[in-house]
């Protein structure tokens, strides 16, 4: 058996370095925010949409993303401010006191006859599905805005992506701690800014977003959650420097000073939950996910809340939807349907 003794003591090293404090390691090691952002915020007239002053913007108006020059190529500028302009901008005010950018995209206009039998029925009774996006690493807001408003228009549903603090232009350093304070602010401002419930909210977590998810997911007064989307998910941070058929790695040795333990959080989480994963990727090792899958599987309560995972053959790490964006797709609005349904049987029999 292969062993992992020199990545261990090179990590034991850092440790040391940074006062034995794991936030502070995680702080230098985990977070790579791009540089320069992909986007700047500005002002634009605010729109009058008859509910007064809006929640999280400036003062002086609403706020705007403008692709940064420095950082998007001349020949995309264009059609990427056109994909930011799709986005309403908020800043989000989080328990640590940083302000956080929430990019917000809305479900485009669809007429109930063009809708499933199922997501009709809801939609004129009020659902109002909304998704909530972490993104991955080395990413922010604005790079994602693409494929979130791509999710908002072929789900049918609100898209939120956030950035976390340290990332885009979000205040702040990046730390374990931060993101869970992120993460927190923004399902509090998405539930208060669009009066929706828990219920009617999917939280997606993609890779390292997989942990503010599950840890957002699991705690006991958060239960209630439409569903959770891990895809490309991290059983720990230690774990993705761990190789699974090693030994004396640093997940097991450093196991009490390792963050984001999803393997932990998981079982805690009490809504269907469907993960995704690619059996060729080289960043967070598919074994990640079958760990995960294993640990759902076992602490459900009922097969109802059991979501067939979706395996994604020859996937790697960054193109789980490019590899078959059909299926990915249909797979979510599979999840989407369950969520709406679930809504209304709860609505159907309140009293």
């Amino acid at each position: 058996m292969p062993t992992q003794c020199v990545s261990t003591a090179v990590i034991g090293t850092a440790f040391c370095v940074k006062r034995c404090s794991s936030e502070r390691l995680a702080r230098d090691l985990a977070f790579f925010p791009p540089e320069p952002p992909s986007y700047a915020l500005g002002e634009r007239e605010a729109s009058d949409d008859g509910d007064g002053e809006r929640a999280g913007t400036s003062d002086s108006g609403e706020l705007r993303a403008i692709a940064n020059e420095e950082h998007v190529p001349a020949t995309y500028a264009a059609a990427f401010q056109r994909v930011l302009d799709d986005f309403r901008v908020d800043l989000v005010t989080t328990a640590r006191g940083n302000e956080v950018v929430a990019m917000t995209c809305e479900a485009p206009p669809t007429r109930i006859s063009a809708a499933s039998e199922d997501d009709a029925r809801a939609m004129q009774d009020g659902a109002n599905l909304t998704l909530i996006y972490s993104h991955g690493n080395a990413v922010d807001a604005g790079e994602v805005a693409p494929f979130a408003r791509k999710l908002s228009q072929q789900l049918n549903c609100r898209v939120v992506t956030y950035d976390y603090s340290g990332y885009g232009q979000s205040r702040g350093e990046p730390s374990v701690a931060d993101t869970y304070a992120d993460i927190d602010a923004v399902v509090a401002h998405v539930i208060e800014r669009f009066g929706v419930s828990r219920e009617e909210i999917i939280l997606l977590g993609q890779s390292i977003g997989s942990g503010p998810t599950c840890f957002h997911a699991g705690k006991r007064e958060n239960a209630g959650f439409g569903a959770v989307v891990l895809v490309s998910p991290l059983l720990s941070a230690l774990n993705v420097v761990s190789s699974p058929q090693a030994w004396c790695t640093p997940a097991k040795v450093f196991r009490k000073m390792d963050v984001y333990k999803n393997y932990q959080v998981v079982k805690n989480i009490q809504c269907p939950i469907l993960l995704i994963h690619g059996d060729q990727d080289n960043v967070v090792h598919v074994s990640h996910g079958e760990t995960l899958w294993e640990t759902i599987r076992k602490s459900a309560k009922t097969n109802e809340s059991l979501l067939e995972p979706y395996w994604i053959r020859g996937a790697g790490h960054d193109d789980t939807y490019d590899r078959n964006p059909a299926e990915f797709i249909r797979r979510l609005r599979e999840v989407c349907a369950l969520v709406r349904e679930n809504w209304y049987r709860r609505v159907e029999t309140a009293p």
